[in-house]
């Protein structure tokens, strides 16, 4: 009996077929993180002449290799329940799919006495932040919480206020009751405010000076939302959290910098300062003579184990300046060479053991001798 022969053009069809499929199965393996939220968490781009205001997801991506996507679909002004009446939440639920992520930030326009936003903390608050973490598992997706960071609020000692109480609260509730993953960066941003103290938290909310940029001639006083610097150190406790939380694209969080003048500064005379040129970020650390300490908490180890620590630094005395690099309480001996001028920046590499998570305090500490300006540590 002869055999009848499939013609080429259909061998081809279906070989096509085959490899488009193994194709899109790939691009599929790459997940998608979906951002839902308002002006604190939305992108700004350079069309909308804000420049430098910026929300923390528009940096969140700065922390992450290749491996996932962010889609930002926070938009200023929408609270819970706007989000949701508008048809926000449903474009997102519409291609969102399994293995992706949905982040879900409301808070600061839902105290609003609009009926369009207004919620109650522990009724309709809560029930329509159930239907993003809902729709997200109904799609195969992973929602996470994240609750709203707090203003520039503080008393008159300095301590920072937290606006959010019953919000927080509830969304914490949420969070228990519906077994869904939480991020709290009300408690991570009042500490981080808390310990870089209320006048440097200027460089991080969107304060400036007349003059200072062009699209704010008359300068501005904003209690609420960041300039990009500001929006940096939010996505990076952003990340922080999810490295805490062990979600899955934890494993894709890339190294990570952190300024020095975002540190915990102790000691007489440690100061930020800007007047040398050069540094990155906000300013950059120096050093009394008499001793002082740069510290930094919650530092991401991924899975923990051998890292570099790249520090960054200018060091324009004639003579080396040693000091002690502190890694979880274990101190060593580290000495800053010479970069030439004090505008001069330049990196030192330092092997050093980390623990797994964001179980890691780093310090830098000068020991009876002024030590380099200090920009920024970076863990590799």
């Amino acid at each position: 009996m002869k055999t009848k022969r499939i013609p080429n053009h259909i061998i081809c069809i279906v070989i096509f077929a085959v490899i488009l499929s193994f194709f899109m199965l790939q691009a599929k393996a790459a997940p998608v993180v979906y951002l839902a939220g308002d002006s604190t968490v939305m992108s700004y781009r350079a069309s909308y002449h804000l420049y430098p205001q910026q929300g923390w997801g528009g940096r969140l991506p700065d922390y992450f290799k290749a491996g996932v996507s962010f889609t930002n679909k926070a938009i200023g002004g929408r609270s819970s329940k706007s989000f949701v009446d508008e048809g926000k939440l449903a474009g997102i639920l519409s291609v969102i799919q399994p293995g992706d992520y949905l982040f879900i930030q409301f808070g600061h326009n839902d105290g609003n006495s609009s009926l369009a936003l207004h919620t109650d903390p522990f009724t309709t608050y809560k029930t329509y932040l159930a239907m993003y973490i809902d729709g997200a598992r109904q799609y195969g997706a992973t929602p996470v919480l994240v609750t709203p960071m707090g203003r520039r609020n503080y008393d008159s000692t300095g301590k920072f206020n937290n606006d959010f109480v019953d919000r927080v609260t509830a969304m914490k509730q949420l969070a228990t009751e519906k077994n869904v993953k939480l991020i709290d960066l009300n408690a991570k941003s009042i500490a981080f405010y808390n310990g870089i103290g209320a006048p440097a938290t200027g460089d991080v909310f969107l304060w400036l000076a007349a003059g200072q940029y062009p699209n704010f001639p008359n300068g501005i006083s904003d209690n609420t939302h960041f300039q990009e610097y500001g929006a940096g150190q939010l996505a990076r406790l952003v990340a922080q959290g999810i490295e805490e939380n062990q979600l899955g694209i934890a494993s894709l969080i890339g190294a990570i910098t952190y300024p020095a003048e975002a540190a915990v500064l102790s000691g007489t005379g440690t100061i930020r300062e800007k007047t040398n040129a050069g540094w990155q970020g906000q300013g950059y650390v120096n050093f009394p003579t008499t001793g002082g300490t740069l510290t930094l908490n919650n530092v991401i180890g991924g899975t923990g184990g051998a890292k570099t620590l790249r520090i960054r630094y200018a060091l324009g005395a004639a003579v080396a300046r040693t000091g002690q690099l502190v890694i979880n309480g274990t101190a060593t001996n580290i000495t800053f060479t010479p970069s030439g001028t004090w505008t001069t920046w330049v990196t030192q590499d330092v092997a050093v053991t980390l623990k797994s998570g964001t179980a890691n305090t780093i310090e830098l500490k000068s020991t009876g001798g002024d030590l380099a300006n200090i920009d920024d540590l970076t863990v590799l």
